[in-house]
């Protein structure tokens, strides 16, 4: 598995890493916090430039970058809009979840109430349960 978060801060590695035994199947993660650090991550400028940073394309692209880029079975992405206000046009609270294993993929959209915590905790959440069933999907 490995993770790239866009909102969270970390969170969802971190939720990961607290498992004693993560290091068997966590490939790694990146936190970045806008567009620029995505594009640097392999994800395509142009799928953001269209779509913006802050949507189920981009997060599409971010799950598929980093499943690549660590050659990891499964990729999950999250971005997000954690405020303090909205971004690009997208509301605080607008959330997206990717998980994908490069031919089955999981997406998700989230609206969540305008409050930064909240999101932190609850998006990763989100991802780690969107994870567990493509895992069972796929079985």
């Amino acid at each position: 598995v490995s993770v790239i978060e866009l909102c969270t801060g970390g969170a969802l590695t971190n939720s990961i890493t607290d498992i004693p035994d993560s290091l068997t199947y966590f490939k790694g993660g990146t936190v970045a916090y806008d567009g620029t650090a995505l594009s640097a991550g392999g994800v395509p400028a142009e799928v953001m430039e269209k779509h913006g940073v802050v949507s189920q394309e981009t997060a599409n692209a971010m799950a598929e970058s980093v499943r690549q880029r660590f050659n990891a079975d499964l990729g999950v992405a999250v971005t997000g809009v954690p405020g303090p206000g909205e971004f690009e046009g997208k509301p605080l609270g607008l959330a997206y979840i990717t998980v994908t294993d490069g031919k089955k993929t999981r997406e998700m959209e989230m609206r969540l109430p305008p409050r930064r915590v909240t999101i932190k905790r609850r998006v990763p959440n989100q991802a780690l349960i969107e994870l567990r069933r493509l895992v069972e999907e796929t079985r």
